[in-house]
This record gives C-alpha cells, sequence and structure tokens, in this order.
C-alpha cells in the first residue's frame, strides 16, 4: 500500500544490506545509458509519489491561489478575484518545482539499505531493489538533483521552501528521524509536507506567502499529524512483523480508531469554519469524514480499513478544496 505521507516509514535493518549488480553499469558511468533509460529511472524513484503528494499539493496550491483571501503578496487584493490566466501558466513551473523536489526526498529515502530491504518485498520494480541502479549511482543522482531543485527553487520564488524541506529529509534519513519514535516521525513528515505546500504556492503564485498563507498551511500540517494513523489501520499486521511504532501498536487498535474518528470530526468542522466555506464545502468536508469515521469506528476488517484510508486521501483533497469554496 502507497504511503500519502512524505517519507516512508521507517524500517530497523541491522546491518547493510547488499543488492544485487549483475545488470548494473559502472557504479560512476551514468553517461553509459541512453537519456530515456535515466527519465525512466527517475520516474520509477517518484511514481509512488504521484497519487499522494504531485496530485494533492498541486490541488492545495491551486485552490489557494485561486482563493479571494489575500495568502501571498501576488493576490491583488482582499476580496478580489486572482488572473486566472497569470496562474494557469505557472502551473508547469509548480509541478515541476514539486516533482525535483519530491525527487531528492525519494531518492534520499530509498537508496537507505532499509529501504531496499523493504522495497525489494513491497515494491521490486523501484530503481535500487530492481538492480536498474546502484547505491553508489543513487547517490549521484541525489547530488544532481539537489542542485536542479536548488536551481528552479531560485527561479520559480520556492527557494526558501526547498532549503527548509531538505532540513526535514536530512533529519529523517541521515538522522534516523524515522525511527525516533512516532511522534517525531509524524512531525517530520508533517513538516515536510507542509514544506512542499509552501513552495508549490510561492512557486504558483510568483510571490512570497503572508502570515494569512502560513496560518492554512499550519492547519494542514496539523490535520496530517493528528489523522494520519489512518494508513496504520491496514498494515498492523505488517507493521508487528517489522517491529514499527505506530499508533495501533503503541497505544492500542481501539484508542486510534477513536482518536482518528474525534479528530476527523473537529477538522470536518473547523476548517470550513475557518474558511466560511459554502454549503458545498461544508458538504464535501462533513460527508467523507462522517463516513470515515463511522468505517473506523465499527472496525469491519482489513478491507474496509483500506477504505478508511482512501477515503482519509479524498478527505485531505476535499479540504484542500475549501479556500476556493468560501463564501
Amino acid at each position: 500500500m502507497d504511503n500519502y505521507t512524505l517519507l516512508e516509514k521507517g524500517v530497523i535493518t541491522p546491518d547493510p544490506i547488499p543488492i544485487e549488480t549483475a545488470d548494473v553499469e559502472h557504479p560512476h558511468n551514468l553517461s553509459s545509458r541512453s537519456l530515456l533509460y535515466h527519465l525512466k529511472t527517475l520516474f520509477l524513484f517518484t511514481k509512488s509519489d504521484f497519487k499522494t503528494v504531485i496530485a494533492p499539493q498541486g490541488i492545495f496550491a491551486i485552490t489557494a491561489a485561486l482563493s479571494t483571501t489575500k495568502l501571498t503578496t501576488a493576490h491583488l487584493g482582499e476580496g478580489e478575484f486572482p488572473h486566472v490566466w497569470s496562474i494557469a501558466s505557472r502551473v508547469p513551473l509548480m509541478l515541476a518545482w514539486i516533482w525535483v523536489n519530491l525527487l531528492v526526498e525519494d531518492i534520499a529515502n530509498q537508496r537507505l539499505g532499509g529501504s531496499i530491504v523493504e522495497d525489494s518485498i513491497n515494491k521490486p520494480w523501484r530503481p535500487l531493489p530492481s538492480g536498474r541502479i546502484s547505491p553508489e549511482q543513487a547517490r549521484d543522482w541525489l547530488l544532481a538533483a539537489i542542485v536542479a531543485a536548488m536551481g528552479l527553487s531560485s527561479l520559480s520564488g520556492g527557494y526558501t521552501a526547498s532549503i527548509t524541506l531538505m532540513v526535514f529529509v536530512w533529519m529523517y534519513n541521515d538522522l534516523d528521524g524515522s525511527n525516533s519514535g512516532i511522534w517525531i516521525r509524524n512531525a517530520l513528515n508533517a513538516g515536510g509536507l507542509m514544506c512542499f505546500s509552501w513552495g508549490a504556492l510561492a512557486t504558483l503564485s510568483g510571490g512570497e506567502l503572508l502570515p494569512e498563507g502560513f496560518a492554512w498551511i499550519l492547519v494542514t500540517g496539523a490535520i496530517i499529524m493528528t489523522t494520519v494513523h489512518a494508513q496504520d489501520l491496514p498494515d498492523i499486521e505488517g507493521d508487528m512483523a517489522r517491529g514499527r511504532q505506530t499508533v495501533p501498536l503503541l497505544y492500542g487498535e481501539a484508542a486510534a480508531r477513536i482518536s482518528l474518528a474525534v479528530m476527523v470530526g473537529f477538522w470536518s468542522v473547523a476548517c470550513p469554519f475557518f474558511w466560511d466555506a459554502s454549503p458545498w464545502g461544508w458538504a464535501a468536508s462533513t460527508s467523507i469524514g462522517c463516513a470515515m469515521s463511522v468505517l473506523a469506528l465499527k472496525n469491519m476488517g482489513h478491507w474496509w480499513d483500506e477504505v478508511v484510508w482512501k477515503l482519509w486521501c479524498l478527505w485531505v483533497a476535499a479540504l484542500y478544496l475549501l479556500p476556493a469554496l468560501k463564501r
């Protein structure tokens, strides 16, 4: 199952894990492959995150940029509708910013020994477990991706967000924040996703975020921090086998389900209120949130827990639409 969270769940491995490199070129000979081969390799690094990061963050940025609330310095003024064509013309740049920065995060995470082990079971098509490239080549790609991300961010306006994101990535991967406890991991995940929201909105609008823009991003970070354990419900057995710390395993499944239902109910009301949403905004937020909460509480089995997780993704997308659905 693909995780919505920015970074994969941590997995503890006692020793470095070798991978087969029979089909991998010399570690530093990246130029020996065709351009199409390299493009496919980069795509495979980010494939799982198109629907969990790129699409939701794109929706977040577009709806925030179209809001009549002044969220960035590029907004015309409170209550005035933004220039749609100006925003539409920057959508490709915004998507490129998200993807390049996501590539940095994904390579940094997937090149770790524990990630290679887990991906060999769950996602064997990824570049490293499939033997498409070596860890040394992944490091070379990471260095190139960082330079590309910094260059694009300098031109697009998302430089500060990109730098902050890389700090979170470093803390999560290189400082082993993913295995430092569930709340530290969730905080790093939420912080990383907030950086994507920040950079995507700054790039799309062409301006700097105002306090109102940061306030909305902080709200979305709090939503993720307090409800993302919806992804853990269908993974309880697997997480137990791998020795992971998750909310259901640390505090009990009943507590996890009740807390999820309570927090989803709270945010389903608080967010439309925050935006003074139209009836359509209230209906989308509360109906999806109610369905998810009821299914989580009823505990009808693994298949339904998968439905809860998918509803969570849909619910977050609905909340991201609220800036464009205000009265």
